[in-house]
């Protein structure tokens, strides 16, 4: 009897200043991995956690961490800004981002998110 994979994909593609721009998001069950590439490569990766909450406060506090490619301010922005979107209530996933966009054809961070979320809605 053939199982069911958990692991759950979904991908799309947009042209965006007339470059392709293809987006990936996979749930791996306690991570998630969202692809942004121009390139069909990794480009930067990045490590986005949810740390513990602050139970005084009722805030929590993400960590961001680059795992391979030159730090970039506003890729690490993007990844705070989706690992606070995915932890807002359980399950609390780790989230990997991949980032490799031309700087003169990379899509705005709004255009990123509704992708995101029409992607995540199907994982």
């Amino acid at each position: 009897m053939p199982s069911k994979c958990p692991v759950k994909s979904q991908q799309l593609s947009y042209k965006i200043k007339d470059k392709t721009t293809d987006f990936l998001l996979t749930n791996y069950g306690s991570h998630l991995f969202f692809q942004v590439t121009q390139v069909g490569k990794v480009g930067r990766l990045v490590r986005a956690t949810r740390d513990k909450p602050d139970h005084l406060h009722g805030s929590s506090t993400y960590s961001i961490s680059n795992i391979l490619g030159t730090e970039n301010e506003e890729v690490d922005i993007l990844a705070r800004q989706l690992i606070e979107k995915t932890s807002q209530q359980p399950p609390y996933k780790e989230f990997l981002l991949s980032y490799s966009c031309t700087k003169d054809h990379s899509p705005s961070f709004s255009f990123i998110h509704t992708v995101f979320d029409r992607l995540r809605a199907n994982v």
